[in-house]
Protein backbone atom coordinates (compact mmCIF):
# COMPACT_ATOMS: atom_id res chain seq x y z
CA UNK A 1 0.00 0.00 0.00
CA UNK A 2 2.50 1.89 0.93
CA UNK A 3 4.55 1.70 -2.20
CA UNK A 4 1.64 2.29 -4.25
CA UNK A 5 0.80 5.74 -2.93
CA UNK A 6 4.30 6.60 -3.46
CA UNK A 7 3.80 5.56 -7.06
CA UNK A 8 0.79 7.64 -7.17
CA UNK A 9 2.40 10.50 -5.48
CA UNK A 10 4.88 10.94 -8.31
CA UNK A 11 3.15 10.22 -11.19
CA UNK A 12 1.04 13.26 -9.95
CA UNK A 13 4.61 15.09 -10.35
CA UNK A 14 5.47 13.39 -13.37
CA UNK A 15 6.72 16.02 -16.03
CA UNK A 16 5.93 14.20 -19.36
CA UNK A 17 9.60 15.86 -20.85
CA UNK A 18 11.23 13.94 -18.47
CA UNK A 19 10.88 10.68 -20.82
CA UNK A 20 13.57 12.07 -23.09
CA UNK A 21 15.34 14.55 -20.57
CA UNK A 22 16.29 11.47 -18.52
CA UNK A 23 17.66 9.36 -21.58
CA UNK A 24 21.03 8.45 -20.38
CA UNK A 25 22.68 9.02 -18.49
CA UNK A 26 19.77 9.26 -16.27
CA UNK A 27 18.31 11.60 -14.61
CA UNK A 28 20.29 13.72 -12.48
CA UNK A 29 18.53 13.82 -9.15
CA UNK A 30 18.41 9.95 -8.97
CA UNK A 31 22.54 10.18 -10.07
CA UNK A 32 22.94 11.72 -7.25
CA UNK A 33 20.56 10.06 -4.64
CA UNK A 34 22.71 6.44 -5.99
CA UNK A 35 26.24 8.64 -5.16
CA UNK A 36 25.26 9.27 -1.75
CA UNK A 37 23.95 5.76 -1.63
CA UNK A 38 27.58 4.62 -2.65
CA UNK A 39 29.54 6.80 -0.23
CA UNK A 40 27.41 5.06 2.34
CA UNK A 41 28.34 2.28 1.32
CA UNK A 42 32.35 3.03 1.54
CA UNK A 43 32.81 4.01 -2.35
CA UNK A 44 33.43 7.75 -3.04
CA UNK A 45 31.34 7.71 -6.97
CA UNK A 46 30.76 11.28 -8.39
CA UNK A 47 26.96 11.37 -9.70
CA UNK A 48 28.90 12.00 -13.78
CA UNK A 49 30.67 8.56 -13.26
CA UNK A 50 26.45 6.88 -12.80
CA UNK A 51 25.03 5.57 -16.11
CA UNK A 52 21.11 4.93 -15.24
CA UNK A 53 20.51 1.50 -17.14
CA UNK A 54 17.12 -0.20 -17.81
CA UNK A 55 18.53 -3.32 -16.08
CA UNK A 56 21.70 -5.09 -14.98
CA UNK A 57 22.01 -7.03 -17.97
CA UNK A 58 22.10 -3.73 -20.06
CA UNK A 59 24.87 -2.51 -17.26
CA UNK A 60 27.04 -5.01 -18.08
CA UNK A 61 26.76 -4.84 -21.71
CA UNK A 62 27.57 -1.51 -21.88
CA UNK A 63 30.66 -2.21 -19.26
CA UNK A 64 31.73 -4.83 -22.01
CA UNK A 65 31.04 -3.06 -24.82
CA UNK A 66 33.46 -0.14 -23.51
CA UNK A 67 36.29 -2.32 -22.22
CA UNK A 68 36.28 -4.85 -25.08
CA UNK A 69 36.80 -5.47 -28.57
CA UNK A 70 35.21 -8.71 -30.99
CA UNK A 71 37.76 -11.43 -30.35
CA UNK A 72 39.14 -10.16 -27.20
CA UNK A 73 39.26 -12.22 -24.15
CA UNK A 74 37.60 -11.95 -20.63
CA UNK A 75 37.92 -13.80 -17.62
CA UNK A 76 34.50 -15.57 -15.95
CA UNK A 77 33.69 -17.04 -12.63
CA UNK A 78 33.41 -21.58 -13.37
CA UNK A 79 30.42 -21.83 -12.97
CA UNK A 80 28.52 -18.32 -13.67
CA UNK A 81 25.23 -16.57 -14.42
CA UNK A 82 24.35 -17.75 -18.08
CA UNK A 83 23.16 -14.54 -19.40
CA UNK A 84 26.81 -13.43 -18.76
CA UNK A 85 28.00 -15.69 -21.02
CA UNK A 86 25.32 -14.89 -23.40
CA UNK A 87 26.35 -11.61 -23.56
CA UNK A 88 29.74 -12.14 -24.35
CA UNK A 89 28.47 -14.45 -27.29
CA UNK A 90 26.71 -11.85 -28.40
CA UNK A 91 28.85 -9.42 -28.42
CA UNK A 92 32.12 -11.87 -29.84
CA UNK A 93 33.89 -12.07 -27.07
CA UNK A 94 36.39 -15.18 -25.77
CA UNK A 95 36.03 -16.34 -22.29
CA UNK A 96 38.10 -18.01 -19.79
CA UNK A 97 36.88 -20.19 -17.19
CA UNK A 98 38.27 -19.18 -13.67
CA UNK A 99 37.23 -21.95 -10.74
CA UNK A 100 35.04 -20.80 -8.02
CA UNK A 101 34.41 -22.32 -4.74
CA UNK A 102 31.10 -22.33 -3.41
CA UNK A 103 32.02 -20.40 0.15
CA UNK A 104 34.99 -18.34 -0.96
CA UNK A 105 34.09 -17.88 -4.93
CA UNK A 106 36.89 -16.73 -7.54
CA UNK A 107 39.80 -18.48 -6.95
CA UNK A 108 42.69 -15.54 -6.92
CA UNK A 109 45.75 -18.19 -7.53
CA UNK A 110 44.03 -19.47 -10.85
CA UNK A 111 42.86 -15.56 -11.70
CA UNK A 112 46.49 -14.91 -11.36
CA UNK A 113 47.77 -17.64 -13.36
CA UNK A 114 44.92 -16.77 -16.70
CA UNK A 115 46.69 -13.18 -16.20
CA UNK A 116 50.09 -14.49 -16.49
CA UNK A 117 49.58 -16.43 -19.70
CA UNK A 118 46.56 -14.59 -21.22
CA UNK A 119 45.87 -11.31 -22.80
CA UNK A 120 42.38 -11.21 -20.94
CA UNK A 121 40.90 -7.39 -21.10
CA UNK A 122 38.26 -8.03 -18.56
CA UNK A 123 37.13 -9.71 -15.66
CA UNK A 124 33.12 -10.29 -15.34
CA UNK A 125 32.60 -11.38 -11.79
CA UNK A 126 29.95 -11.69 -9.15
CA UNK A 127 31.49 -11.57 -6.04
CA UNK A 128 28.40 -11.09 -3.82
CA UNK A 129 26.16 -13.76 -3.45
CA UNK A 130 27.46 -15.54 -6.96
CA UNK A 131 24.69 -17.02 -9.25
CA UNK A 132 24.87 -20.14 -9.34
CA UNK A 133 26.94 -20.83 -6.75
CA UNK A 134 25.91 -18.27 -3.90
CA UNK A 135 29.68 -17.49 -3.30
CA UNK A 136 30.52 -14.43 -1.79
CA UNK A 137 34.11 -13.37 -1.57
CA UNK A 138 35.01 -11.87 1.76
CA UNK A 139 36.70 -8.12 2.24
CA UNK A 140 40.21 -9.32 2.44
CA UNK A 141 40.20 -11.72 -1.34
CA UNK A 142 38.49 -8.87 -2.65
CA UNK A 143 40.91 -6.33 -1.88
CA UNK A 144 43.70 -8.77 -3.32
CA UNK A 145 41.20 -9.39 -6.02
CA UNK A 146 41.26 -5.66 -7.23
CA UNK A 147 45.41 -5.04 -6.46
CA UNK A 148 46.01 -8.11 -8.86
CA UNK A 149 43.50 -6.62 -11.67
CA UNK A 150 45.13 -3.62 -10.91
CA UNK A 151 48.73 -5.06 -11.12
CA UNK A 152 47.81 -6.34 -14.20
CA UNK A 153 45.76 -3.43 -15.61
CA UNK A 154 42.56 -5.45 -16.21
CA UNK A 155 39.25 -3.70 -15.12
CA UNK A 156 36.82 -5.45 -13.41
CA UNK A 157 33.16 -5.77 -14.01
CA UNK A 158 31.34 -6.65 -11.10
CA UNK A 159 27.87 -8.05 -11.15
CA UNK A 160 26.29 -6.77 -7.80
CA UNK A 161 22.76 -7.45 -8.22
CA UNK A 162 22.42 -9.91 -5.00
CA UNK A 163 24.71 -7.88 -2.52
CA UNK A 164 21.64 -6.77 -0.76
CA UNK A 165 20.39 -10.26 -0.15
CA UNK A 166 23.09 -10.09 3.08
CA UNK A 167 21.94 -10.94 6.89
CA UNK A 168 23.85 -9.34 9.65
CA UNK A 169 24.71 -6.02 10.73
CA UNK A 170 27.27 -4.81 8.01
CA UNK A 171 26.51 -4.90 4.23
CA UNK A 172 29.58 -6.82 2.08
CA UNK A 173 32.00 -4.15 0.89
CA UNK A 174 31.40 -3.75 -3.17
CA UNK A 175 34.58 -3.60 -4.99
CA UNK A 176 34.27 -0.07 -6.01
CA UNK A 177 34.81 0.66 -2.49
CA UNK A 178 38.12 -0.91 -2.78
CA UNK A 179 39.38 0.62 -6.01
CA UNK A 180 41.90 3.25 -5.97
CA UNK A 181 41.84 3.57 -9.48
CA UNK A 182 38.61 3.74 -11.29
CA UNK A 183 39.01 0.02 -12.63
CA UNK A 184 35.51 -1.49 -10.92
CA UNK A 185 32.40 -1.05 -13.16
CA UNK A 186 30.08 -1.69 -10.79
CA UNK A 187 26.66 -2.81 -11.45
Amino acid sequence: DKLGRFLAAAARHLDPLATVTDLPPGNEELRRQLSLRYLAHGATVAPQEIVITSGAMEGLNLCLQAVTRPGDLIAIESPTFYAGLQASERLGLKVIEIPTHPREGVSLAALEDALRHHPIKACLFMLNFANPTGARVADEGRRALVALLDRHGVPLIEDDVYAELHFGPEAPLCSKAVDPNGRVMHV
